[in-house]
């Protein structure tokens, strides 16, 4: 199975309604760009630092919850770096890339997780600084196959992660 990634971005989306209403926040667009971009950032580097494998010096600081809550924030902020881009089309992904995505050689060295890990950075801000779709789409590749091959996330568990993480942050902004 795959995941149902017009579901996950509806629900980011409204997330982002939702607490605009509620905060009342007036900001344009080329700042709440900027904010996502920022925020997704954070959460890939959070990820990174709570799944352990680049701190070479303390092994043991490994927190695989963080890292998981981490990774699903980087999902819901990626898909919604889309929304505002109008790139919606670049994450729905039909059988044939779900499958080379899913089916790619794991990594688990570090040296692996490194090139991968920055290889998403680099295409991020090849989005967001030259505004290429192509490289939004290669991140989105990227950050799915580090959740789904390197660290073993099976879909449907990590969808509903992501719905139920979406909610219960949803309920804290209702009225």
């Amino acid at each position: 199975m795959s995941l149902d990634i017009t579901k996950m971005l509806h629900t980011v989306v409204d997330l982002e309604l939702t607490i605009d209403d509620a905060k009342e926040l007036l900001i344009g667009p080329a700042a709440r760009q900027q904010t996502i971009y920022v925020q997704l950032d954070c959460q890939l580097a959070n990820f990174a630092q709570a799944a352990g494998w680049a701190d070479v010096l303390d092994q043991e600081e490994h927190d695989a919850n963080r890292a998981r809550q981490s990774y699903l924030k980087a999902l819901a902020l990626l898909l919604l770096f889309s929304a505002k881009k109008q790139w919606t089309h670049l994450v729905v992904m039909d059988a044939d890339q779900w499958q080379r995505v899913t089916t790619a050689k794991q990594s688990t060295k570090l040296a692996d997780l490194n090139k991968e890990y920055l290889a998403i950075k680099h295409f991020l801000n090849g989005a967001y600084y030259s505004h290429r779709q192509e490289d939004f789409r290669h991140a989105w590749h990227l950050l799915l196959k580090m959740g789904m091959v390197d660290f073993s996330y099976q879909p449907e568990a990590l969808q509903q992660e992501y719905l139920d993480l979406l909610e219960r942050i949803a309920k804290q902004y209702e009225n």
